[in-house]
């Protein structure tokens, strides 16, 4: 079955909420780390340590996916390129769960291939007595596996004034995280967009602010590549 997800954009680790069965409304959540993993064929092999601060045990599912962008939007679907073990365990409270992520076949030279790894806490029958609304949280991490001789990531800022969109292309090789989006302008206020991730030929893009749409700008995106700077002249009003 294919899977398909539009992300909040460029979160290192996207948590979503989602009421299900019925208890205690008290947060039941679980912790990772690290957020993000970078496998090649010198290190094929990494680990996520999940752990459960809260009182009672948790039941959690570990999935694996190939994530590529359809112009600006997230597509997923399930791996055959990564082993995640154990698919699914139960966290005692207080306890920890080492989760083992490695390549089922060599990274491709000159090739980056993104994925996400979703943590997912699985609805649990709640125990006598027990009412409210059970919250479940989902973690989706990125994990880039990349081939020997990969080259960077290139940054092709472009803005469509008719739109009011300002937008980030990658003809890269490699993916561009941009944390940050701060866009300056005078008679305006400075304004900070974002996270996005562009991935490899996709692309990000923001909606700008009405009061910087024709003005000249300037744009500063604190990224994974480093600093990126650009500039554009004032466009004249339709």
């Amino acid at each position: 079955m294919t899977a398909r997800h539009a992300f909040a954009r460029g979160l290192a680790a996207a948590a979503l909420l989602a009421g299900a069965a019925a208890w205690p409304s008290a947060a039941q959540a679980f912790q990772v780390r690290p957020v993000r993993l970078d496998l090649g064929n010198r290190q094929p092999t990494a680990q996520l340590m999940v752990s459960n601060p809260t009182a009672r045990p948790l039941l959690i599912q570990a999935e694996a996916f190939d994530w590529s962008q359809d112009q600006d939007r997230d597509q997923l679907q399930p791996s055959q390129d990564l082993i995640v073990n154990p698919p699914i365990f139960e966290l005692a409270p207080g306890a920890q769960q080492v989760v083992r992520v490695g390549l089922r076949r060599a990274a491709q030279d000159g090739v980056e291939r993104p994925h996400r790894i979703w943590l997912s806490q699985v609805a649990t029958t709640p125990e006598e007595g027990e009412s409210g609304v059970q919250m479940l949280l989902r973690l989706s991490l990125p994990v880039f596996v990349v081939g020997t001789g990969t080259g960077a990531p290139q940054a092709r800022w472009q803005r469509h004034a008719a739109d009011g969109v300002e937008e980030l292309n990658n003809p890269g090789a490699r993916h561009l995280h941009v944390r940050e989006l701060r866009l300056m302008a005078e008679d305006a206020a400075p304004t900070s967009l974002g996270p996005c991730y562009a991935l490899p030929g996709g692309r990000c893009r923001w909606p700008l602010p009405a009061a910087m749409r024709h003005k000249t700008l300037r744009i500063e995106a604190d990224s994974d590549a480093g600093t990126l700077r650009s500039q554009f002249d004032a466009v004249a009003v339709q």
